[in-house]
């Protein structure tokens, strides 16, 4: 059993019952993977994040999805344990020639038959959950570029985690969500550097929604 499994299973409900967990905009995530390859593109604000909208994609779609991490979790042997049981797409941080083998492996799940979703944080590094501090990079762009050439439909769904942390978990009875934006089809772009501001712009509208605001009242999964 890997851990997204264990996590929908154990983890997911548990934070339904401490944070009252919801998932926000989980139409858009099965619109997307009706259409065709899905890449959620997420920010990197909490330590829980990567979790959080993890165990959203997994709860909506049912499927195990590939996370790109840096290779620097590999250091950490609580991190790598868990690490091992999921699906990781390892990169070298900035270095985009280091990330070439990372890149590739990108471009080859999304243009092989399945229905793998790839759950990246285009950022990099720590961002404050303020549009102002959301500045992607370009890397992610160019495999679902070059797969969208060799005729795959992909999509680009823009992600958030709201009401987590940032190096410590919230306070229990905190509400914490995982929201997905509009899907943005990436047929429609031929230039990585636009593609990665219509990301970046879908997710800073992402954040001027929903942090701050009430997560108790709104429609979710």
């Amino acid at each position: 059993m890997n851990y997204y499994h264990i996590a929908c299973k154990y983890v997911t409900p548990l934070f339904r019952i401490i944070y009252n967990f919801r998932i926000i905009g989980a139409q858009n995530l099965l619109a997307a993977a009706k259409k065709g390859r899905v890449v959620v593109c997420t920010t990197h604000s909490s330590d829980l994040g990567g979790m959080i909208v993890g165990m959203a994609v997994r709860e909506v779609l049912k499927t195990d999805p590939f996370v790109v991490v840096n290779r620097k979790y590999r250091l950490n042997p609580l991190t790598n344990f868990f690490l091992k049981t999921m699906n990781i797409i390892w990169i070298m941080g900035n270095n985009m020639l280091g990330n070439y083998p990372a890149l590739k492996q990108i471009r080859e799940i999304l243009t092989r038959q399945g229905t793998d979703v790839i759950v990246i944080a285009p950022q990099g590094s720590y961002n404050r959950p303020e549009p102002e501090y959301i500045r992607f990079r370009q890397g992610f762009a160019i495999p679902c570029i070059q797969a969208a050439r060799s005729g795959v439909p992909v999509y680009a769904v823009p992600a958030l985690d709201v009401g987590a942390t940032y190096k410590s978990m919230p306070a229990i009875g905190k509400h914490i969500a995982a929201v997905f934006g509009e899907p943005i089809s990436v047929q429609h772009f031929k230039n990585r550097e636009k593609l990665t501001r219509k990301v970046e712009e879908a997710v800073k509208e992402l954040i001027r929604k929903w942090v701050g605001s009430n997560l108790h009242t709104s429609h979710s999964l």
